[in-house]
């Protein structure tokens, strides 16, 4: 291809003003020299040759040419890559296997295409070929895009450029990589992916095991509830085993659970007591199963050992009340401080230190962050405008959401009138009072949440039923951003049900205001029909607080969070871990370490990323990167005190799926390359079609084509003959008729 243009050896601004000057010029001067002409044509005929002859010779300043851009083309080849992991031996593609298959078509399209054909094929990577290919596939496994992107590189010496690719394969990644990675390169180069899909949803037989949580706080000689999801896959009906064992592999408990093909089933076990440790939660691997590495999973059993400080205050004293100072000063792992206000300037308060009860007229609740230092949980009753302040309630609000506190409303409505300020820390928007009593219904929210089903009974528990109503709610008008309700209260009435929140759970800040909007649950411990179904008072009471405060950031006396961006995540992707700080006392230095089984397998520091005061804490954030797949202990240590007990995390690496875990075929994977890039989605029995594919083109311009070529005219004899002629012409004509 040829273009005309203009190479001037100086500024074009130069060249052009002497290709235009110069003919003007000379123009000029050669009308004057030419007055003596016999005749006027033969002045304007000799001035004409003089101003044509100097507009050449100008125009030489501009360099005029022409810029040579040669094509060049070359064979294009079309590619089959062929999938050879092992996942391609299932028998599903038409009374074939997968690679019998996939065989067959590429060995077909191989001969048709002739020399416009390469064949490839890959597992775990791309593979040296053979020229007959295996009996069976016998990669270990497959990365489609690893593959696809390392032929673009020309890592399958291919010879030429490539100019399509048919990729035959199943569709399944165990070496996971961002398709778009693939999809850019083929984009860049024009290349169209067409696939094959092969292979059906072969449907695994699989019996796996899942945590619902790996971190279980607990208190010294409480019990300790793990909750499993056991499903089964391709096995039928089966009542496999769920046993709990120790690092040392003693079994302390276990569980027979019935299983419905493929139903995700929730498995509760209770163990009275456990000491702090990793425990193991597994199922025998079943008669027929394909895969046997996810059939347990880990749990960290981590016992508080410090005690719950719990402020509780009731301005209305009632039996409710009474009941649960009682309840909490009868625990050993709570130490509880209950105020009661007896008139408007005197209080009636109760440690469970032993102390004897007191009356006082001094300002009973605490007021600045140094006091509330001390407290994991208030508990608030009724009346409560007789105890805050505003200067109470900003400090209620501070402890709550910088110090992350626990709130619990253990009464519903804490105050019949409005207190300024308190309506922030409230989880909910009052209506009316609700006459009538409420049956206590556990909501699928509160299974989620971790209460019903593994701190509490499940929430279809029978349990639930015989309990003896509750009675005193408050209409809820609405539901504040990000309020949990964990269980309804309900009440026939005529052909419907009402139903309000009971419990209901929202973070605020750092910490967590829980509330119960009801009255009478001391008939659960009181009542002989309710003490039949086990001591449910005790265990809602003491169950509920301890949910609520380790719902909150921190756990009850700890000064440290830790939590982390992901529990689970595969090999080689980094995590990110966050501690946080109660405030209150010295800064702390903090480390998290991970551990495998009783041994450290590593440890980072950590960097402050939010400055706050010494009242309201800091957070400091580490990013940690096991790299061995396992489960993994993590725990933060403040170096400035070492042997103080630290919060705690457990973190599962994933190891790659095998070729054996899922034999599924992934034909979604492949449509995606293939209209993204421009390709066609084909069936194997479309082998004829597929060759006449690749004999529609064979040609294709090159990559990196040579620098166009510049050819200036002014070396053309023709150009520097005739301005010598116009030139001479003039000469000659002007001594011809007598002109100087």
């Amino acid at each position: 291809m040829n273009e005309v243009g203009f190479s001037p050896p100086m500024p074009l601004e130069w060249a052009w003003l002497l290709a235009v000057g110069i003919p003007v010029a000379g123009g000029i001067l050669a009308w004057r020299s030419n007055r003596a002409a016999s005749q006027p044509a033969m002045r304007w005929g000799l001035t004409g040759l003089r101003v044509l002859g100097l507009a050449g010779a100008g125009l030489l300043f501009l360099n005029p040419g022409l810029f040579d851009e040669p094509e060049k083309s070359e064979p294009r080849v079309w590619a089959v890559m062929l999938d050879r992991s092992g996942s391609m031996n299932t028998p599903d593609a038409g009374g074939r296997t997968r690679w019998e298959a996939g065989r067959y078509l590429t060995r077909s399209l191989v001969q048709e295409g002739g020399d416009r054909v390469r064949q490839v094929t890959f597992a775990a990577g791309l593979i040296e070929d053979e020229e007959e290919l295996p009996e069976r596939a016998n990669g270990d496994g497959t990365a489609i895009v690893k593959s696809g992107t390392a032929l673009f590189s020309g890592a399958a010496g291919l010879g030429s450029r490539l100019g399509g690719l048919i990729l035959v394969s199943d569709g399944r990644e165990t070496q996971t990589a961002p398709e778009l990675e693939l999809i850019s390169r083929a984009q860049a180069d024009g290349v169209p992916i067409h696939v094959v899909p092969l292979g059906t949803n072969w449907g695994s037989k699989d019996l796996r095991l899942r945590a619902a949580r790996r971190l279980v706080t607990t208190f010294p000689d409480k019990p300790v509830v793990f909750r499993v999801i056991v499903t089964a896959d391709g096995l039928g009906r089966i009542r496999p085993r769920v046993r709990v064992t120790d690092a040392g592999g003693r079994e302390h408990a276990s569980r027979e659970v019935a299983l419905e093909p493929g139903q995700p089933t929730p498995v509760t076990i209770e163990v009275p007591k456990l000491p702090d440790g990793t425990y193991r939660l597994s199922v025998e691997p079943w008669q027929g199963e394909d895969v046997a590495t996810n059939n347990a999973d880990e749990i960290r059993v981590q016992v508080i050992e410090g005690r719950t400080r719990v402020f509780l205050a009731e301005g209305e004293p009632y039996w409710d009340s009474k009941f649960l100072a009682q309840l909490f000063r009868a625990q050993d792992f709570m130490k509880i401080r209950a105020v009661y206000r007896l008139n408007e300037e005197r209080y009636f308060m109760v440690d469970s230190e032993g102390s004897e009860p007191a009356q006082t007229d001094a300002d009973v609740f605490p007021a600045t962050a140094e006091a509330f230092a001390e407290i994991d949980v208030v508990v608030l009753g009724k009346g409560m405008e007789g105890f805050l302040t505003r200067e109470h309630i900003a400090a209620l609000k501070r402890f709550v959401r910088d110090q992350g506190g626990a709130l619990l409303l253990s009464r519903g409505r804490p105050s019949t009138s409005t207190m300024e300020g308190f309506e922030a820390l409230e989880p909910v928007e009052w209506g009316g009072k609700l006459d009538g009593e409420f049956r206590f219904q556990p909501e699928t929210e509160g299974s989620g949440a971790g209460l019903f089903g593994q701190m509490l009974p499940a929430a279809d528990d029978p349990v639930w039923i015989g309990l003896p109503p509750l009675k005193d709610a408050d209409r809820i008008a609405r539901l504040k951003p990000f309020t949990q309700v964990l269980a309804y209260g309900t009440q026939p009435t005529g052909q419907r049900e009402e139903k309000v929140p009971m419990l209901v759970a929202r973070r605020y800040g750092r910490g967590v205001v829980a509330m119960v909007n009801a009255d009478g649950l001391w008939k659960w411990d009181f009542f002989p029909k309710a003490r039949e179904l086990g001591n449910m008072y005790e265990e809602f009471w003491t169950q509920w607080l301890q949910w609520a405060a380790s719902y909150a950031e921190f756990l009850p006396g700890q000064d440290l969070s830790l939590r982390l961006s992901e529990t689970s995540v595969p090999a080689g992707r980094p995590v990110r871990a966050i501690i946080g700080w109660r405030g209150g006392g010295a800064e702390p230095a903090p480390l998290v370490e991970w551990h495998r089984g009783e041994e450290m397998a590593g440890s980072a520091s950590a960097s402050k990323t939010v400055t706050s005061s010494d009242e309201d804490g800091g957070q400091w954030t580490a990013m940690i990167q096991p790299k061995e797949p396992g489960s993994y202990r993590l725990r933060v240590v403040d170096t400035s005190q070492p042997d103080k007990p630290g919060p705690e995390a457990m973190l599962r690496i994933e190891a790659p799926p095998t070729e054996n875990e899922i034999l599924d075929a992934d034909p979604g994977f492949l449509r995606r390359l293939a209209e993204a890039t421009g390709g066609r989605i084909w069936e194997p029995e479309q082998t004829k079609e597929l060759t006449e594919l690749l004999k529609t083109d064979d040609t294709v311009q090159s990559i990196g084509a040579p620098q166009p070529i510049w050819q200036p005219l002014w070396p053309q004899a023709w150009v520097l003959c005739g301005i010598a002629g116009l030139l001479g012409s003039e000469w000659w004509l002007r001594r011809r008729g007598g002109l100087q």
